[in-house]
């Protein structure tokens, strides 16, 4: 009985440490507001093979304007005209990085990769065109 017992609380304890460890993985994911060297790789990578057949967003006419890229850096709110070219970025790409914060969103703007927020902050940004 006693070993039955033992069993069962050796089982109860690595159930519970196991479920804080992915809680802290989930809360570890949800926190990433930059995008880093793998991710940098990952949506270029991306772009590489989709430039002959870009989807919307990454199309020449999709380009923004100097005066506009100037304004699409971390920490700016997209204005009206800028949300306009806003388009949901790829399923693809988006599986190559890792899951957004709660209420934020991966997209493709003017030939980038951004990351922004519901409130269209602009978080992070990869620049595809240099």
């Amino acid at each position: 009985m006693r070993t039955h017992l033992l069993l069962a609380a050796i089982a109860a304890a690595i159930l519970a440490l196991s479920g804080s460890t992915a809680l802290a993985q989930d809360r570890d994911r949800q926190g990433h507001t930059q995008f880093d060297d793998h991710d940098q790789k990952a949506a270029h990578d991306w772009y590489d093979k989709n430039k002959q057949h870009p989807p919307a967003g990454f199309r020449d006419q999709d380009r923004l304007s100097p005066e506009e890229e100037s304004r699409l850096h971390e920490g700016t709110v997209l204005d009206k005209d800028m949300r306009r070219k806003v388009h949901s970025a790829p399923r693809d790409l988006a599986r190559q990085l890792p899951p957004p914060p709660s209420n934020h969103r991966y997209v493709a703007i003017g030939g980038h990769v951004g990351l922004i927020d519901n409130k269209f902050q602009v978080k992070a940004v990869i620049h595809l065109h240099e």
